[in-house]
């Protein structure tokens, strides 16, 4: 199943009005430049905030963190969480929820974001944000050349794994529901079992 190509657009999206609105268009170096607690993401030039994450979102981003982690510790590379800003073009700039370098691919350590791809992408989707991370993330990473890109949607205890193949064209290489162990092709030995991020009340310690 094809779903979706590079040569792709995407209509203007306007900043909420949640932060104070600076004359735009803003560029990727506008977009480097914040400050560290500003979540705007970079969408064709305005500055859009993202949403304020659950708890069960942030959880499933530490439990990522943690096997990926542990797997790049004896195979090299680099995970990052959520605030890490990766350029997709001069007018659009996300930071991804989890992203992963490949060695010879990690950023330097005083950068503010990447000018080179993730070789992961990895989005949660939020109350209000499946569109975004469903179709413009999508395409915009494809766009950009991420090998591969996870969509995890919590409500429906779902992982979705796509690969972009030889034609710029995202294809879903697997879907995975409920409690399974996930053990993706690009990531050799590496296996999570999927329960340890849908339940994360089974195993925060009792008051």
């Amino acid at each position: 199943m094809i779903l979706v190509a590079l040569g792709g657009t995407i209509e203007p999206m306007k900043p909420e009005a949640t932060y104070k609105v600076e004359v735009g268009p803003h560029t990727w170096e506008d977009f480097i430049a914040l400050p560290d607690d500003d979540c705007r993401e970079l969408w064709n030039g305005w500055l859009v905030e993202a949403e304020d994450p659950t708890f069960l979102h942030e959880h499933i981003i530490a439990m990522l963190v943690m096997h990926i982690g542990l797997w790049a510790r004896t195979r090299g590379g680099r995970v990052l969480a959520s605030g890490y800003k990766v350029k997709v073009d001069q007018r659009r700039g996300f930071f991804p929820d989890l992203q992963y370098h490949a060695p010879n691919r990690v950023p330097t350590r005083h950068s503010a974001g990447s000018e080179v791809p993730p070789d992961l992408a990895v989005e949660v989707i939020s109350p209000g944000s499946g569109g975004r991370d469903r179709l413009l993330k999508l395409q915009a990473y494809a766009r950009r050349g991420i090998p591969e890109y996870w969509i995890i949607d919590p409500d429906r205890t779902l992982l979705e794994r796509l690969r972009l193949d030889e034609d710029g064209f995202y294809q879903l290489a697997e879907a995975l529901e409920g409690d399974v162990p996930f053990a993706p092709a690009s990531f050799p030995e590496l296996t999570i079992d999927l329960a340890e991020l849908w339940h994360c009340e089974e195993t925060s310690a009792e008051a």
